[in-house]
């Protein structure tokens, strides 16, 4: 190995420096976007059901079209406005699916005509060439997206009436949020033995284990959720949190595929929405599974 010191930057610095001080920067930026971003969604989710709809479909139009947007930087043609607009589409039909107005036989016709419409729609606008990659990415993404996506909403229904649903979503943000956060500083400051190098080099075992012990600090919150014994609260916890932590597993698993590093940039220092709500599509369908197992052997 070469001995020979790094060259100087423009700035007269290393570059070791200069990637300290880039990643400093860049922790300055996620801490200042998270200062304003965390309580605006918190903001969103308590105001009302109709606030909370507004953010899911927003969430799930711009997160899908990021990931139809990777697909394009791959050379992939996805219907990229259709597909985003079908799963917002589909997020809102599993809302007024489970407020009851909408039947299962509804929900399955409407859901056979999506995905004709996007298979005849596919062959129009791509033309033969990767007809069945572009057709069932764009199926894809609408499907995972929007049946994922819906789950916030559709966990408000299954709490029940009054605002305990609402508390139940923002203890669950809180809970993705620390859990991501645990594991990033302390994967970075005691992590060395990675957890999957070929999909993301960065992630480290011990912050798998950090994520684990963030994901329970809302244990403090237990007395916004009077329906959840202390045990229901802490599995409900560890669940969204390892889920989230798989989320972002995925995210970086389709990234690195297709040859991309981030989705397209929306929030200073952390990247696109995608970026930001990868462990969403995973922590929420997978507490929503969790509270309906709990309805049942209650019953």
């Amino acid at each position: 190995m070469s001995t020979r010191p790094l060259p100087p930057t423009s700035s007269g610095r290393g570059v070791l420096a200069a990637d300290a001080t880039a990643g400093g920067s860049n922790l300055k930026q996620r801490v200042l976007s998270a200062v304003v971003f965390v309580p605006g969604v918190l903001l969103l989710v308590e105001v009302g059901e109709w606030t909370l709809y507004a953010l899911v479909v927003v969430v799930v139009g711009r997160c899908a079209w990021e990931f139809y947007r990777i697909l394009e930087q791959a050379g992939y043609r996805p219907l990229i406005l259709p597909g985003s607009i079908l799963a917002m589409g589909v997020c809102t039909h599993f809302r007024r699916l489970e407020q009851g107005q909408l039947t299962n036989d509804a929900l399955v016709l409407q859901l056979m005509a999506v995905v004709l419409i996007l298979l005849a729609w596919t062959l129009r606008h791509g033309g033969v060439e990767r007809f069945a990659a572009n057709a069932f990415l764009t199926l894809g993404g609408v499907l995972f997206f929007g049946l994922l996506g819906s789950a916030p909403l559709l966990l408000v229904q299954a709490a029940g009436p009054g605002a305990e649903g609402r508390h139940l979503v923002a203890v669950l943000f809180i809970c993705i949020w620390l859990a991501d956060s645990a594991a990033y500083f302390s994967g970075r400051q005691w992590g060395e033995t990675k957890l999957a190098p070929m999909i993301s080099p960065n992630k480290t075992r011990v912050g798998l284990v950090g994520g684990i012990v963030g994901s329970l600090v809302p244990m403090g919150l237990i007395s916004l959720l009077p329906s959840f014994s202390p045990l229901a609260l802490m599995g409900l916890l560890l669940i969204a949190g390892i889920g989230g932590q798989i989320g972002d597993l995925v995210e970086s698993a389709i990234k690195r595929d297709v040859g991309v590093k981030d989705a397209p940039a929306l929030i200073p220092g952390h990247g696109g929405l995608l970026d930001r709500f990868d462990s969403y599509f995973f922590a929420f369908p997978l507490a929503y599974l969790y509270v309906d197992m709990l309805a049942i052997f209650e019953k």
